[in-house]
């Protein structure tokens, strides 16, 4: 009988810690993150349901995408394509500088672009593949003043959007 008992105090220890795990954490993605935040964490976030916060930069009259960044942008600042995922709605098109706070999935891709010289770190080479102007990988920029730049291309599949002020 004091095995059974044993045995059942046992069970009943596991069952109850099986209650308390909830799973893999989720909290890490369900709170809100800024575009900084996405493009630092862009290795392990890709893919993976996300809170995003930003501030719209414009929209296609359509409403088929907006583009958001963090603040007042300035050309050249980080910034997201945002699409709605499977093109189940439409995005206001009057929204230009509203704050937005968007559920969905981030991907994102590496660009190389033709940078005026001086702007990129020492030792990056002068070799640049620009698919603005359709050059292949192994060819340079024709102009002098200019060099490599990687930017981070991101894009936002939405599966819910909330508009603030």
């Amino acid at each position: 009988m004091k095995l059974i008992a044993k045995l059942s105090v046992v069970a009943l220890a596991f069952v109850l810690s099986l209650g308390a795990y909830a799973g893999p954490e989720k909290e890490a993605t369900d709170k809100p993150l800024t575009l900084s935040e996405l493009a630092a964490g862009i290795d392990t976030l890709e893919k993976k349901e996300i809170v995003i916060t930003g501030t719209i930069i414009g929209a296609c009259k359509s409403g088929c995408k907006m583009w958001i960044a963090e603040g007042d942008y300035k050309d050249g600042d980080l910034h997201a394509l945002v699409r709605a995922k499977d093109d189940a709605y439409k995005f206001e098109t009057d929204a230009t500088g509203k704050a937005v706070t968007l559920t969905g999935y981030a991907v994102a891709k590496k660009m190389d672009y033709c940078a005026e010289k001086g702007e990129l770190k020492e030792g990056e080479s002068d070799d640049c593949a620009s698919p603005v102007d359709g050059k292949k990988d192994d060819q340079a920029c024709e102009d002098p003043t200019k060099t490599k730049e990687t930017k981070l291309e991101i894009t936002f599949f939405a599966t819910s959007v909330e508009y603030g002020d």
